[in-house]
């Protein structure tokens, strides 16, 4: 007797629950941002941006069969030919980086968890992250329409951030098309299109997607493919501002430097002067153990241009004075 779609939907996540029993209890504490196994067995937790230990461990014949019940349900497979995962866990929404032996000498994984809600500009300010001057800033460059990049180191908060500034772009009446590979990003907006991309169709191809979507504006949840980065560059460029991105770097200059590298994996030179010209405003994230709220907000730059000797004019806007973000 065969299973109609839902029974069998049903029955997977009843089987895949039952396998990660024993972290279940961090997976739906909403405090608890990220689980990791290392491959000593140990199971670690971040709280609220603390980083700790748990009394939990877990053997490897376990591990390895929480990460084969996720890679089932993603239809994907996990060997050693195989040895490395990167998957949704449904129904929660986590993304699971996975890896088995040969590649690691016992099963390890990290679980990020999606936010559990969607904090505000205004919160922002409350936890002591930005000031009253920077959140205005970021609530002028919205409503005008500059393209944002936001960057930031792994967990430092670059996905909840733009979560903030999609809350601010769901006032407005615009179409947002957003681009993610694990659902991450949370829009009020009721006029949007989200893409969930898995290989072999690729964020580039979502992007030429997007252009063919009648888009207001242009949404990537990270930005990692040098083919994805040459195509967001020329969407923002040719009639679709007001987008957002994020990727890894270390503050805002090396931001729109990391932005070129991406580039030049596809293309022989990056466009430096068209980046200047696109990208309106760079913010930049830090995880700060002395701060209040583990977070603070460590860059918010104008992007003038390109200085004479080629660099990246950037002006702090805090002290940009009578800047209005028109070009």
């Amino acid at each position: 007797m065969s299973l109609d779609n839902g029974e069998y939907q049903v029955r997977q996540h009843a089987f895949l629950r039952d396998a990660i029993l024993p972290i279940l209890p961090f997976l739906e504490d909403p405090a608890v941002n990220e689980i990791m196994l290392n491959a000593d067995g140990c199971i670690w937790i971040d709280r609220a941006g603390t980083l700790g230990k748990t009394a939990v461990t877990m053997n490897a014949p376990k591990a390895l069969a929480i990460l084969r019940a996720v890679a089932g349900q993603a239809d994907l497979q996990l060997t050693a030919h195989s040895p490395s995962l990167d998957a949704e866990l449904r129904p929660w929404g986590a993304r699971v980086k996975a890896a088995i032996p040969p590649i690691t000498k016992a099963p390890v994984f990290t679980i990020r968890k999606p936010p559990a809600r969607v904090f505000t500009l205004d919160e922002y300010v409350d936890a002591g992250i930005l000031t009253d001057a920077q959140a205005e800033i970021l609530r002028a460059a919205v409503a005008a329409k500059q393209n944002i990049l936001v960057s930031g180191a792994t967990a430092s908060g670059k996905t909840t951030f733009v979560n903030a500034l999609l809350a601010e772009i769901a006032r407005t009446d615009d179409r947002v098309f957003i681009v993610e590979d694990i659902p991450e990003l949370q829009c009020a907006s009721p006029n949007r299109v989200q893409y969930h991309v898995q290989p072999p169709f690729t964020t580039r191809l979502a992007i030429m997607d997007a252009l063919r979507s009648r888009p207001d504006r242009i949404v990537v949840g990270e930005v990692r493919e040098g083919g994805a980065a040459l195509e967001l560059i020329k969407a923002w460029n040719t009639g679709h501002p007001g987008g957002l991105g994020t990727l890894h770097a270390n503050d805002n200059r090396q931001a729109l430097n990391r932005l070129c590298q991406l580039i030049e994996e596809v293309a022989q030179r990056a466009p430096r002067e068209i980046i200047a010209e696109t990208v309106n405003v760079c913010v930049h994230i830090r995880r700060d153990h002395r701060a209040r709220a583990r977070r603070r907000l460590a860059g918010l730059d104008f992007v003038r241009g390109l200085a004479v000797d080629g660099s990246w004019d950037l002006v702090p806007l805090e002290s940009a004075g009578g800047l209005t973000f028109q070009r």
